[in-house]
């Protein structure tokens, strides 16, 4: 793609980021408290989120990877009631988290499983690693809508699960609400923009003071 298009979809996007940041921003001045089993039953009307009561269903997670390949960096995690599997059951809420302890369990599940099902390495190590099956912890963060909603990695991770419910939310873990990024985003696009309108009208000026080529004798 050139140069030329990218710049105009570079200010676009930080356009319309911006105001999506600064829309959330203003609407969530505090994080909501909520309790996963109130979540189900109603979504509130919120983006910023502390959910209580949960459990991170880790065995039923899914990742991205840089250039998709190689370790985790992300984890989108069902969270679920206690004593509930997330494989049989509707899901309401994935988590997306870059917990540390959590991405080592993962990646070192997903190494292990490369040796076969009948070393036994699994067995062990999931049994010396109980406590990361099932996270009973709060988490909050900021669900992701608009833009964030509605991008190829999420909707490729939506395409992994066929037991989402119809208005399952990503919580983004440990983001807050930012109107000043926002503005900052929005204030780059715009300069982005007012550029781009400036080179356009001084190539259309220098044009018009082309005379045209005369005719072929």
């Amino acid at each position: 793609m050139r140069l030329g298009c990218l710049l105009p979809l570079l200010s676009l996007g930080l356009i319309i980021g911006g105001g999506q940041s600064i829309y959330t921003g203003f609407k969530n001045r505090k994080v909501t408290e909520i309790t996963i089993d109130s979540l189900i039953a109603k979504k509130p009307d919120a983006e910023w989120l502390r959910i209580q009561g949960g459990v991170l269903d880790t065995m039923n997670s899914s990742y991205t990877s840089s250039f998709g390949v190689g370790k985790a960096n992300e984890l989108y995690i069902p969270l679920v009631p206690p004593q509930t599997d997330s494989r049989k059951t509707q899901i309401h809420v994935l988590v997306l988290t870059k917990d540390p302890a959590l991405l080592e369990f993962n990646n070192q599940v997903q190494e292990i499983g490369k040796s076969g099902p009948g070393s036994g390495a699994m067995d062990r190590y999931v049994m010396s690693n109980l406590d990361k099956l099932h996270v009973a912890r709060p988490v909050e963060g900021v669900v992701q809508f608009g833009l964030d909603a509605d991008d190829k990695k999420t909707r490729k991770i939506r395409e992994l699960y066929d037991n989402l419910a119809p208005d399952t939310i990503i919580l983004e873990e440990g983001k807050k609400p930012s109107m000043g990024t926002g503005i900052a985003m929005m204030i780059g696009g715009l300069f982005i923009g007012g550029l781009l309108i400036r080179s356009s009208g001084r190539k259309d000026a220098a044009g018009e003071a082309t005379p045209p080529p005369l005719p072929p004798q």
